[in-house]
């Protein structure tokens, strides 16, 4: 079980589950996970985060019953990393969620053929076990389609239960257990069996019966863009058409919003590494996780297993770390392991990637004693798979050139030709392979060796230091070995004549004409086993290869792919190279355009800063906060919500705040006059001032401590507010104390919302710049134009250039105030003439006067200052080191009374970020 103790902020301290009881069905997964290589922490971590995921979201709510929502449905999402091992999650829940007495699992698993056997067999082998299994549960479908004993039939049969079949199970209490196709009809034809044979019988039932009904991959294909349900564009429809399936599992179409009977309960649990989608559509609508939430932990550089943090460290090490965005883009970025092309020539774009990936095979090979090139073991029988699996090690590229299938043929043929060379009898294809694969020939190879030398010793000297930085950063149980390049000879050697005719090269997409789908493990026939059949393979793929696809032994990515409006989530799932590449982690290589890896990383920091607000819900017990999720100014988060609009964090280089209290009642103006004194500076002539400007200047926190101190009478926090959720979001991802709030708003019932324009705003962005000179804060950039990530920010540079604010009064043209807190400043206090709206000024800044230096406005009024410090960009922003600038401006209202306005000039160089909104 787990549970909350005294923690650090932003964590969770997790209490391992007692030893299995004989028989349960995790019992018969643990031993699955015991045998599967996953190391004896990892194996605790995901039964320990299996075991919070059953009880505070499958029973969150307690066992079904009256307590739980009027609809009799819950749902909510699990957040997991791209290739970071979701199935075994799924694996562990069903097991928990069964033994905890859930009466039916469905899993919903692939969009495709191949990818829904993968899990059906994986299922059937992990959990499905023990020669009692058809006593224990009712599988749908049969599992000789699972064993491939048997093709799958017409999907009108795939899932037909037998009504007597059915009436056993309930009456023996065995559950339900169904892999099923995330397909339009897939489902349609499953929730028409449940329908049928289960739901009539447990209407009559004295026991609830609870169906958990888990969906693989739940950003694709399973959202409901409320914007588009009028629409009546075929994209549209299909879009729409599985989310209305899904809720078939347990609806009836007539009643919609509650499950079909009062004795029928259902958990609905999305899974997915990119939930930006699910958690930016509706609420409202039926599949958002309204419930609940939890986020997935992985091994890696550092973490506790013990407590709840986005990582934990393994005592296997580097080898059985997962390696994603933490290694590829910052612990290693200065390897690098993401290769910019922006200088490769693009015809040697393919030829330099196909370099890199025969290096690193050939070192691979070279540096593992036993171990046979792909050429020697393809003509090689073996004795049993265990004997197969020691003398071979599946090696893997990916060209990733565009989503048009038409240019990964075109590609791959190029590749071809590339190692073909100036020879003009040999075909592309090879007519001699029976399963049709093109395979890399010796030739051009050799004599691109010969003709460009360098280009392939740099690959060699680069892996070197790769191992180097490897072995001293994070001492590997086996230290890397790369051979320096005087034994160049040996590396050329083995490259010519191991990996080359051993290396195929296969086209991955849904044309007809395409590879099928890889193979990496021993095969057998009649004669014995024998190597996998992708031993060295280059895959050219595009969007295929984006979900639910591995491939093993990946060293070398090209992706050449470009996207006008690049989607994050998108172009998260397409980052293959992740997963548990610890034991090659020196040789991996990412080839794309600087643009590309700074998407790539950004993408990781702001999939980071969401993680941390999921580990926050979990730590709290919030169940589904109000969640940042992040986009920036040149991506959007998801393409699968329509109108998304963009809100940055940075306020802006001058913002104002039009709201002001009724004229009969300001306690603004007791503020400003608490502020002000005659001997403040004087701005314009004596007998006709424009305003004052304190002496004094304030720091970022004494400037939002001042802004905090302003009082609306309709405006603050009633708990409601947006911000209150937004700036606590960005206090996770800082990683500040739970004690510690950005937001300080004075509690208002019923308050106006004035968003970024509130003083209160204002206050908690200095407040969290102050913070950020001191951390780095995942998914946030500088406010510079073009902006930087934080994280390579100089810190140190950052607080030299961190500005102090002045603080000034504007005076008006209109006759001095005789009464009131202004009146006693010691000058007279001319309130300014400006048109209203209700409390609200119409228009912000005023008059712009000539000077010396040209046109300035109120924007900049305290120039006037003898050591005043400000410069300005081209388009009038104030530079990184000038000073800030507070004018409140003394604005006439009725009977001769004033009020208080707010202008701001905030410099550059402080900390944004973008949020998507609906």
């Amino acid at each position: 079980m787990t549970g909350s103790d005294a923690a650090p902020h932003g964590v969770e301290h997790v209490v391992l589950a007692p030893e299995p009881a004989q028989d349960s069905w995790w019992s018969a997964y643990a031993t699955a996970l015991d045998g599967s290589g996953i190391g004896a922490v990892s194996r605790a971590v995901i039964e320990a985060d299996a075991e919070y995921i059953v009880a505070h979201g499958i029973f969150g709510d307690g066992s079904p019953s009256d307590e739980w929502p009027s609809s009799r449905v819950r749902r909510g999402l699990v957040m997991g990393a791209v290739q970071s091992g979701k199935t075994a999650s799924m694996m562990a829940v069903t097991a928990k969620a069964l033994d905890r007495g859930v009466d039916a699992v469905v899993v919903l698993a692939g969009t495709r053929t191949a990818l829904w056997l993968q899990t059906f067999s994986r299922l059937v082998e992990q959990l499905d076990t023990g020669p009692g299994r058809a006593r224990r549960r009712l599988l749908v479908p049969r599992r000789s389609i699972a064993t491939g004993e048997e093709l799958p039939g017409p999907v009108s049969e795939l899932y037909g239960v037998a009504p007597g079949a059915a009436s056993r199970a309930l009456d023996l209490g065995r559950p339900l257990l169904v892999v099923a196709m995330k397909h339009a009809v897939h489902i349609e034809q499953l929730a028409r069996s449940l329908h049928q044979r289960f739901y009539p019988l447990t209407a009559g039932r004295i026991e609830p019966f609870h169906v958990l009904v888990i969906d693989d991959e739940a950003d694709d294909s399973s959202i409901v863009d409320a914007s588009l349900e009028g629409s009546p564009d075929d994209l549209s429809v299909q879009r729409k058409q599985i989310p209305r399936r899904i809720l078939d599992l347990w609806e009836d179409r007539r009643q919609p919003g509650r499950t079909a009977n009062d004795r029928l309960y259902a958990t609905y649990l999305a899974y997915t590494a990119t939930p930006q989608a699910n958690l930016l559509q509706d609420d409202g609508n039926p599949l958002a996780p309204k419930d609940f939430v939890a986020s997935l932990r992985t091994p890696g550089t550092e973490g506790d297993p013990e407590v709840r943090t986005p990582s934990y460290r393994v005592p296997e090490g580097v080898t059985g770390w997962y390696t994603g965005g933490e290694i590829f883009y910052r612990t290693m970025d200065g390897i690098p392991l993401c290769v910019p092309t922006d200088d490769v020539a693009d015809d040697d774009l393919v030829p330099d990637a196909l370099r890199a990936y025969l290096v690193a095979s050939a070192v691979r090979v070279g540096r593992r004693p036993g171990i046979l090139g792909p050429a020697t073991a393809r003509n090689r029988v073996f004795g049993s798979k265990a004997e197969a699996q020691a003398a071979t090690d599946v090696m893997s590229m990916l060209i990733h050139p565009a989503s048009a299938k038409d240019v990964h043929f075109e590609v791959a043929d190029q590749v071809v030709a590339w190692s073909i060379g100036e020879r003009t009898d040999l075909p592309v294809g090879n007519p001699a392979d029976e399963a049709g694969h093109r395979w890399l020939r010796r030739d051009g190879v050799e004599q691109d060796i010969t003709l460009h030398p360098d280009r392939w010793l740099r690959w060699l000297e680069s892996y070197g230091e790769a191992a180097q930085f490897v072995n001293s950063a994070f001492d590997p149980p086996e230290p890397r070995r790369v051979p320096s390049s005087d034994r160049w000879d040996e590396i050329r050697t083995i490259i010519l004549d191991e990996i080359v005719p051993g290396t195929a090269v296969a086209v991955i997409n849904s044309d007809e004409n395409a590879d099928d789908r890889p193979e990496f493990g021993p095969w057998q026939d009649a004669q014995g086993w024998h190597a996998p059949r992708n031993l060295s393979t280059i895959f050219v793929s595009g969007n295929v290869m984006s979900r639910g696809l591995t491939l093993d032994g990946l060293s070398t990515t090209l992706f050449t792919r470009r996207s006008n409006a690049p989607l994050a989530d998108t172009q998260m799932q397409m980052q293959r190279w992740f997963g548990y590449r610890g034991k090659i982690l020196d040789l991996c290589r990412v080839l794309t355009t600087s643009d590309q890896i700074s998407l790539f990383a950004q993408y990781d920091q702001n999939d980071e800063a969401l993680r941390r607000d999921i580990l926050e819900a979990m730590r709290t017990g919030d169940r589904t906060p109000d969640f940042t999720i992040l986009q920036g100014k040149d991506f959007r988060a998801t393409g699968k919500i329509s109108g998304l609009r963009s809100e940055p964090l940075f306020p802006g280089d001058h913002p104002f705040v039009r709201h002001m209290n009724p004229a009969e009642d300001d306690p603004n103006l007791a503020l400003v006059a608490d502020l002000f004194g005659s001997d403040d500076l004087v701005v314009g002539s004596v007998n006709a001032p424009r305003g004052l400007l304190l002496k004094q200047t304030y720091g970022l926190m004494e400037t939002a401590d001042l802004l905090d101190r302003m009082r609306y009478r309709d405006h603050g926090d009633d708990g409601l507010s947006a911000e209150r959720g937004r700036w606590a979001s960005l206090a996770h991802h800082a990683g500040l104390p739970s004690t510690f709030r950005l937001y300080r708003a004075p509690q208002v019932p019923h308050s106006v919302d004035l968003g970024s324009a509130s003083p209160y705003v204002m206050a908690a962005y200095l407040r969290f710049w102050s913070e950020c000179l001191t951390r780095r804060v995942p998914g946030v950039v500088s406010s510079d134009d073009p902006p930087v990530r934080w994280n390579l920010v100089d810190l140190g540079a950052r607080r030299e250039l961190q500005p102090r604010f002045r603080v000034g009064l504007r005076f008006g043209g209109g006759d001095p105030l005789t009464d009131g807190p202004l009146a006693r400043l010691g000058v007279p206090v001319r309130p300014m003439e400006r048109s209203l709206v209700g409390n609200d000024m119409h228009a912000s800044w005023g008059s712009r006067n000539r000077t010396d230096d040209g046109i300035v406005g109120d924007e900049l009024f305290d120039r006037a200052a003898p050591e005043s410090r400000v410069t300005l960009t081209d388009d009038g922003a104030r530079r990184p080191g000038s000073d800030g600038l507070l004018l409140f401006h003394v604005v006439r209202r009725e009977s001769g009374r004033a009020t208080i306005a707010l202008g701001a000039s905030i410099p550059r160089g402080g900390p944004d970020h973008v949020r998507a909104r609906r």
